[in-house]
């Protein structure tokens, strides 16, 4: 008995563990289309709203996310692990602009959705960077 009772406690641990804010089923409200997979995409279709990505994970996540205010700015986190890490680590406040190659602030970026799939998102630093990359 009392090993049944350890293998279900075990269990329980692996399963709490396993569990993170990646991996966190949400409901998509709308899933924009993917950037690049028609050169004829519009720009405003592409750009996605900054409340629905959480920043950490770089992941589209269809549902508005927790906000967090750092400096003045505003970035989106999806768990409250995503907020510790949007308030004290400065590297998941930026990224680069796979078009320039430039730092960006993703509070300030040209969010869109990344061809690669998986609601994978990329960050540029303005619409016009976005255009070139995809050339369109």
């Amino acid at each position: 008995m009392k090993t049944k009772i350890n293998v279900l406690v075990i269990s329980f641990i692996v399963l709490a563990v396993s569990i993170s804010c990646n991996n966190t089923k949400k409901e998509v409200i709308q899933k924009p289309t993917t950037v690049g997979a028609s050169q004829g995409a519009m720009a405003n279709e592409a750009k996605l709203k900054s409340s629905l990505v959480c920043f950490v994970n770089n992941k589209f996540m269809g549902i508005d996310q927790i906000p967090v205010e750092v400096e003045g700015k505003t970035y989106y986190g999806c768990c409250p692990d995503c907020v510790g890490k949007i308030k004290n680590l400065r590297e998941v406040r930026y990224a680069f602009d796979p078009h320039t190659g430039k730092e960006v602030d993703k509070a300030l970026a040209y969010i869109v959705l990344s061809p690669n799939g998986n609601n994978d998102i990329l960050y540029f630093e303005s619409e016009l960077s976005y255009k070139e990359h995809f050339k369109l």
